[in-house]
């Protein structure tokens, strides 16, 4: 709890003892050894200090306010780190260190400032993590903070706490139920909002989902699409309906960089420029509707397609991106595109359900 920490004393040069001269700031170094010596800040006394100063030369005036206000910043950092109550005996010695060096009013109030500012944000930090035993409540006492001259600082060390969090979270991409109660619980701790900006909220509600697809239990889903005794739907999704085609294309390169020059590969028809053809594979939208995943079947609804095809004739699935790819015995795949948010959390509900089928 100690602020200070011994020094050596400046050793007196030749030049020094040739004109007489004394090292005055030893002056404020001895100040420094007798609180680094003591227990209490009472042992520097005015008595103490007069004959501290008359030895080695030096005065209390404006050139040793920088030295004085640092010596009493030290304490007062001790005093809003420690203090237990408002009335603690720390707050006393700082009065009396404050006298003994007679430190103008300005100047303790603004090391006081600094000295609280930044115990505030280290106690905070510490109620975060269960270092501190005082509530919030006690601590805004002592620091004679409201809700609102703190709120910025416990913010901030929220957000510092927060985001140390964030980053297991989002490598995890996972988000309990257990781990959003007790960062509800940790604002209520430092008497914040629960409240992310926009982004930070999509990502929890996408990691939150995807925890909730691996975890919660398999249950039913209403769904205004008659299903077949026994069936059951457990996921359903605003989908669009893909499919895998082969189209045939001009190479018109020599027309895009207007570097035209007459090959083998170009012909003419009439006064019209044939090029040559290439063929590309494209994933082409045919339909979009609504997905549902049942115990017995995928089943894709719009209002020109139904397609319906049961988990015995699906022999597995891939996920790109936002892109299941349904594969089926003898038959061309299905592929279905999804929101980035409900993709694969419709990935990891068929497979749950396909592997339940199997058994």
């Amino acid at each position: 709890m100690k602020p200070y920490v011994n020094q050596e004393l400046e050793q007196c040069g030749i030049f020094s003892k040739l004109f007489s001269g004394k090292p005055t700031e030893n002056a404020w170094t001895e100040v420094n050894n007798i609180l680094a010596d003591a227990d209490r800040t009472y042992a520097l006394t005015q008595k103490k200090l007069k004959e501290i100063l008359k030895k080695w030369g030096a005065k209390l005036d404006d050139t040793s306010l920088t030295k004085r206000s640092a010596l009493y910043r030290k304490f007062s950092d001790v005093i809003y780190s420690n203090a237990q109550s408002s009335d603690d005996p720390l707050f006393a010695e700082g009065r009396h260190l404050a006298d003994v060096l007679q430190l103008p009013p300005h100047l303790i109030k603004l090391a006081d400032k600094g000295a609280r500012q930044a115990a505030y944000f280290t106690r905070c930090s510490n109620l975060l993590r269960k270092q501190e035993s005082l509530p919030i409540s006690e601590i805004n006492k002592i620091f004679g903070y409201d809700y609102d001259d703190g709120f910025s600082i416990r913010k901030q060390v929220f957000q510092d706490y927060f985001n140390a969090l964030f980053i297991k979270i989002s490598e995890r991409q996972r988000f309990s139920p257990e781990e959003e109660a007790s960062l509800k619980a940790d604002c209520a701790t430092i008497d914040i909002p629960y409240e992310f900006k926009n982004n930070i909220v999509n990502a929890l509600n996408k990691y939150r989902d995807l925890w909730n697809a691996e975890n919660i239990p398999l249950v039913e889903i209403p769904i205004d699409f008659p299903l077949n005794g026994g069936e059951i739907c457990h996921a359903a999704a605003q989908a669009g309906l893909y499919q895998n085609k082969i189209v045939e294309k001009e190479d018109n390169y020599f027309d895009l960089t207007r570097k035209f020059s007459i090959d083998e590969t170009v012909t003419f028809k009439g006064e019209k420029i044939e090029y040559p053809k290439t063929k590309e594979e494209i994933t082409a939208l045919l339909d979009i509707g609504s997905f549902f995943l049942t115990n017995q079947r995928i089943i894709f609804f719009s209002r020109k397609t139904l397609q319906e095809t049961s988990l015995g004739n699906i022999t597995g699935a891939e996920l790109n991106i936002n892109i299941i790819t349904f594969h089926r015995k003898s038959q061309d795949d299905l592929i279905y595109k999804y929101s980035d948010e409900a993709a694969e959390a419709m990935y990891i509900f068929f497979n749950r359900v396909y592997a339940a089928y199997k058994t």
